[in-house]
C-alpha cells in the first residue's frame, strides 16, 4: 500500500496545473530593510515541472566565437568571447526547454532575478509583435549576467538585446549590483523601461506591469527602448495618468481583466496586507494598487521568505479554505530565491527548491566552484539523489494536509533558516577569511545543503509513515528525531 501511494505521489510531481498568472517579484530598498540591506527576489511559479538545479559556471574565454542557440524556442546569437564565473539556478538538460536560469549571481556580484511574466495590451502587441524565436525567460540570464560588471550594464545589455533580436514575451527583470538596483520592464517586441529602484519603498510585482509616469529625460535613473512614447502615440494607444503618459496603462494589459490578471489583484493586496495592514483595508478588485509601497516596519530578509509563502492565512481570504483567492505561496512554485545586499558583506543569494511554503531556504556566495552532486544531478527518474526531487516530494506531501503533515514540517524548516540567518556573521568571517576564495564558498555551502537535504529525506519517510498509519506528528516529534538544524 504505501509503495503504490509513493509511485502515485512521484507521478504527480510530474503534473504541475496551468496558470496564467505565474511568478511574484518582492523588492525591499535599503532604507526600509530591517538591517540596511537591499533584498529582491522571486518564486518561479511554472506551468510545467523542471527539476531545477543549483549549478555553478566557469568563467571562459574562446578563441572564436561560440553560437548559442536556445533549446526552448530556437534564438540564436554569438556570444562574447570572454564570460565571467557565475552561479544560477537553471532547469535540468533533460527536460529540454532550454536553460531557464531563472536567477544568477556572478563574480562582480551582479545579481539578476529573470523573469516576472508581464502581459501586453493588445493594441501594443499589434503595434508591435513579439518576435517568436527572440529575447525569453528562458536566455535571458545566460545572455547577459555572463558578461556585465554593473547592475546598469547589465540592464543595458538586456535593453539592446532586445531592440535587435526583438522579445518572444513580456517580462519584468531585476539586476542588482552592491551599489545599485534596476527593474525593467519588456512589454512588447521591442518596447521596453527601465528604472533605477528608490531605497525607501518595497514593491511587490504579480504579473503586472507596474511602472507609472516616467521622466524619460532623466538618464540617471530611467531608461528606454527607442521612441517608447511615440510608437504609442502612433497607434493612438498612448494612456495618460494626470495628464502626464504612464507605461503600464499604455503597455501592459488590463488588470482588472480576468482574462489575463485576475490573479495579481489578491497578491497586490495581499503583500499589502502582510508589510502594512495599517495601510491596507479590505481588498478592492477594482482598484489599481500601486507596486512600490512604505512598509508599516522596517522589512527583514525573514519577512520576505515569509512573503513568499503567503496564503492570506490571517484573513477572510485564506486560500486554504478559498480556493478562488489567488495566493503569493502556491504548491505550482517550482523554485524561489533571494538576493541579500548587505553594505560591506558579500552578496549572498538564498535558494528554496520547490514550494518554500514547505522547502528551505539556503545561502550561497556567487563565486562558489561547485554545489553537491545532488543539486545538479540530471534525470527525469524520480529519486532521492536528485535534491529537487526530494525537496518537491515532501512538499507535495505537506499541501495534501497543510495541518497534519504541513505544519511541523513548515516550523522545522523557519528553525532551520532562523539558525542560518544567525549563523551568517560566522560564515561570512571564513569566506572573507579565505580571501573570497570560491573552493570555500562551496564547501560553505555543501555543508548546509546536504543537511537541509538530509532532512528532507528523513522527514518525508516520516511524513510516509505518518499518512500510512494514520499517526499525527508535532514539531517536537521532527525535532526530537533530527536533533537541533
Amino acid at each position: 500500500m504505501g509503495k503504490k501511494w509513493v509511485a502515485v505521489l512521484c507521478g504527480l510531481m510530474l503534473l504541475v496545473p496551468s496558470f496564467a498568472s505565474a511568478c511574484t517579484t518582492i523588492i525591499v530598498g535599503r532604507g526600509v530593510s530591517a538591517d540596511g540591506s537591499f533584498i529582491f527576489g522571486r518564486t518561479d511559479d511554472t506551468h510545467t515541472i523542471g527539476k531545477e538545479q543549483i549549478v555553478s559556471v566557469p568563467a571562459q574565454t574562446t578563441a572564436t566565437p561560440v553560437l548559442f542557440k536556445d533549446e526552448y524556442n530556437g534564438f540564436t546569437m554569438e556570444l562574447p568571447l570572454e564570460s565571467c564565473q557565475y552561479v544560477m539556478t537553471p532547469r535540468a538538460e533533460s527536460v529540454h526547454t532550454g536553460i531557464w536560469a531563472e536567477s544568477a549571481l556572478n563574480e562582480y556580484h551582479v545579481a539578476i532575478s529573470a523573469t516576472e511574466t508581464l502581459i501586453a495590451k493588445p493594441e501594443a502587441l499589434e503595434a508591435d509583435p513579439y518576435v517568436l524565436n527572440g529575447i525569453a525567460e528562458s536566455n535571458i540570464p545566460t545572455l547577459v549576467i555572463p558578461y556585465v560588471k554593473t547592475a546598469v550594464e547589465g540592464i543595458r545589455r538586456l535593453g539592446a538585446l532586445v531592440s535587435e533580436y526583438g522579445s518572444a514575451e513580456s517580462n519584468g527583470v531585476v539586476i542588482a549590483d552592491p551599489s545599485e538596483a534596476w527593474y525593467i520592464e519588456i512589454y512588447t517586441g521591442h518596447q521596453w523601461l527601465a528604472i533605477k529602484l528608490p531605497d525607501d519603498q518595497v514593491a511587490v510585482i504579480p504579473n503586472a506591469a507596474v511602472l507609472g509616469c516616467v521622466d524619460l529625460s532623466d538618464q540617471d535613473h530611467v531608461i528606454a527602448s527607442p521612441n517608447f512614447w511615440e510608437l504609442a502615440k502612433e497607434h493612438k494607444f498612448l494612456v495618460e495618468s494626470d495628464g502626464k503618459p504612464h507605461a503600464a496603462k499604455t503597455y501592459g494589459a488590463d488588470r482588472l481583466d480576468a482574462k489575463y490578471l485576475n490573479g495579481c489583484q489578491y497578491r497586490f493586496w495581499g503583500a499589502r496586507h502582510f508589510l502594512a495592514p495599517s495601510q491596507t483595508g479590505d481588498i478592492d478588485l477594482t482598484a489599481y494598487y500601486d507596486a512600490f509601497f512604505v512598509p508599516d516596519q522596517k522589512v527583514s530578509l525573514a519577512d520576505c521568505m515569509e512573503v513568499m509563502r503567503y496564503r492570506y492565512e490571517d484573513t477572510p481570504y485564506n486560500s486554504n479554505t478559498n480556493r478562488q483567492c489567488r495566493p503569493i505561496g502556491v504548491n505550482y512554485t517550482e523554485a524561489a530565491h533571494l538576493f541579500w545586499l548587505r553594505k560591506n558583506l558579500p552578496i549572498v543569494e538564498w535558494v528554496a527548491l520547490a514550494n518554500p511554503e514547505f522547502s528551505v531556504f539556503l545561502p550561497l556566495y556567487g563565486n562558489l566552484t561547485s554545489t553537491p552532486e545532488a543539486y545538479t544531478r540530471d534525470t527525469l527518474t524520480n529519486t532521492s539523489d536528485v535534491a529537487y526531487d526530494c525537496f518537491r516530494r515532501l512538499s507535495n506531501l505537506c499541501v495534501e494536509d497543510r495541518q497534519r503533515y504541513g505544519t511541523a514540517v513548515r516550523a522545522y524548516w523557519k528553525a532551520m533558516e532562523t539558525q542560518l540567518i544567525g549563523d551568517m556573521t560566522a560564515m561570512d568571517q571564513a569566506y572573507l577569511d579565505s580571501g573570497k576564495d570560491g573552493d570555500t564558498a562551496a564547501k560553505l555551502f555543501a555543508a548546509i545543503a546536504e543537511k537541509a537535504l538530509d532532512a528532507s529525506r528523513q522527514m518525508f519517510d516520516q511524513v510516509i509513515d505518518q499518512r500510512i498509519h494514520h499517526m499525527a506528528y508535532t514539531q517536537d516529534d521532527f525535532m526530537d528525531r533530527y536533533q537541533d538544524p
